[in-house]
């Protein structure tokens, strides 16, 4: 067994994980065993074959490719949530079009942070505007802050029940809910994504919470190794974390730095697409805005990536530049239906 495999079982339980998948559904997703996943996830891959991890890859939408650990500082860290347009699955493609070389990243619709997390730069700027995923960014910055966040995880799994999970949902709606320590409501935000139905996050038009429970009878919060890599990762990198408009969250961009933009996408005219990730519609004219927010970082001599469906809207609006299809597949739909193949372009401003 190639030595290759030894962190394969790492990947795999990333890519579950921001599907919101326990080692029970991937079993009937692919077909194996699931105390053989559970053994392939904690490295113990004697006697597993590539044919093995190869079904359980296609399962979760990935191809096995070869493991190359490169930089023995990289840390073992995914995302700590599942996301909604969320790019592990596609993270090679993404980083196969990536500039050689460049600066500072930045990366202003950050989401779950899967890109960031899989190339790690020493310096980076990152934003998004949904204050409570920030703030749990935040905590990761704070040593405090960091455990606080643990041990209020660690109550909501305690907790946890149909009754409970309604009782935090419900959280948003006072009116002083914005005053309270970040912690907790980073905590609450973690705990509604992986409680909820299929790790949906939608607001309402007044920015309520509002995804029915999944019905779970115990949720885990936290991957506790994750967490502890995690916070590692961000106390040793010169990082930047915001939460305000997009524009704004690249305005210091220089020649030489990289922005990978990963938007709200843009509407199939004849699917149901999921976009809700806050209160305000990223609509048409958002999608034109950042068009001319990248035209603008272009001609700054800025190396600049978007991901977006393939809409002839989009090809139109970055026709000027280099669109590159890519076919990827849909996790997260309130539909099981509404899941599955679709066409995404990778759009770049340089060769």
């Amino acid at each position: 067994m190639d030595d290759n495999l030894a962190v394969i079982g790492t990947q795999i339980k990333s890519y579950r994980l921001e599907a919101g998948l326990s080692q029970e559904q991937l079993s009937k997703l692919c077909g194996i065993d699931r105390a053989q996943i559970s053994r392939i996830e904690s490295g113990e891959v004697n006697g597993v074959s590539y044919i093995t991890v190869d079904k359980i890859f296609n399962s979760l939408g990935h191809r096995l490719e070869p493991v190359k650990i490169t930089n023995k500082k990289d840390y073992l860290v995914h995302p700590f949530v599942k996301w909604a347009g969320g790019k592990t699955q596609l993270l090679e493609v993404i980083n196969s079009h990536m500039p050689k070389s460049f600066n500072k990243y930045y990366e202003p619709f950050v989401g779950g942070g899967a890109l960031l997390f899989k190339i790690q730069p020493d310096s980076f700027s990152i934003n998004d505007m949904n204050g409570e995923l920030i703030a749990v960014y935040n905590c990761f910055q704070d040593e405090e802050s960091f455990n606080k966040l643990k041990e209020e995880l660690m109550i909501h799994e305690s907790n946890h029940s149909e009754e409970y999970y309604y009782k935090i949902r419900e959280m948003d709606k006072d009116e002083h809910f914005n005053e309270l320590p970040a912690y907790i409501r980073a905590a609450r935000m973690v705990y509604l994504n992986k409680a909820c139905f299929n790790g949906l996050y939608r607001v309402n038009s007044k920015g309520y919470f509002n995804v029915p429970s999944g019905k779970k009878k115990t949720v885990n919060c936290f991957d506790r190794d994750n967490f502890e890599n995690l916070r590692l990762f961000f106390k040793t990198k010169k990082s930047v974390i915001t939460n305000q408009d997009f524009e704004k969250a690249v305005k210091n961009a220089k020649a030489g730095d990289f922005v990978y933009f990963d938007p709200p996408y843009d509407t199939w005219e004849d699917k149901d697409s999921f976009t809700s990730y806050d209160k305000n519609a990223f609509g048409k004219d958002e999608q034109k805005r950042l068009a001319n927010v990248y035209k603008k970082l272009s001609d700054k001599g800025v190396y600049a990536m978007l991901s977006n469906h393939n809409t002839e809207f989009i090809r139109e609006l970055y026709k000027d530049f280099h669109i590159n299809v890519v076919p990827a597949k849909r996790m997260i739909n309130s539909k099981a239906d509404g899941r599955g193949e679709v066409e995404e372009v990778l759009i770049t401003n340089y060769e």
